[in-house]
């Protein structure tokens, strides 16, 4: 059974160019359902400016700590592993280069995850260089990235 949590916020912000950057601090006071008997206190830092007209756009970061009795939380990231440069040589006359690698990613809470990584590994990288961007998000929507460069070069 879902239920709620009740907070309060105290706010401070200022703004720069149409840009709002605040900083609010927030106290749990309680909740019902699952969350009953809630308690926790932390800090949301908020970015906003303008996209495009009156768009708005912008991100939160939730910092702190929420305890609920009998529900455990997961706000741990996994881990990406062989996320590495690498460096690789093309066969002669060849313009690109077919690449392999293995990134991996591994959770506290729910264990081994599959990373998902552009350009997938097996791909024809092209002679030069290629940042590859690869991500991993365990089940509490938790979610890593890392980045790393693959380069290839022309036979000598």
């Amino acid at each position: 059974m879902p239920g709620s949590i009740q907070s309060s916020r105290i706010r401070s912000a200022s703004y720069t160019d149409a840009v709002e950057n605040v900083r609010q601090s927030f106290t749990v006071t309680g909740g019902t359902g699952i969350y009953a008997g809630a308690s926790g206190s932390g800090t949301v830092s908020r970015a906003v400016g303008p996209s495009s007209g009156s768009t708005f756009r912008g991100f939160e970061t939730w910092t702190g700590t929420l305890s609920v009795p009998g529900l455990d939380f997961d706000i741990t990231s996994p881990v990406l592993t062989g996320a590495t440069n690498k460096t690789v040589t093309a066969k002669r006359g060849a313009k690109s280069a077919r690449v392999t690698f293995k990134v991996t990613a591994q959770d506290d809470k729910d264990g081994a995850l599959s990373a998902t990584c552009l350009p997938r590994s097996g791909s024809r990288f092209r002679i030069g260089r290629t940042v590859v961007n690869c991500t991993a998000t365990d089940t509490s929507a938790n979610t890593t990235n890392a980045s790393f460069r693959v380069t290839v070069r022309r036979t000598r």
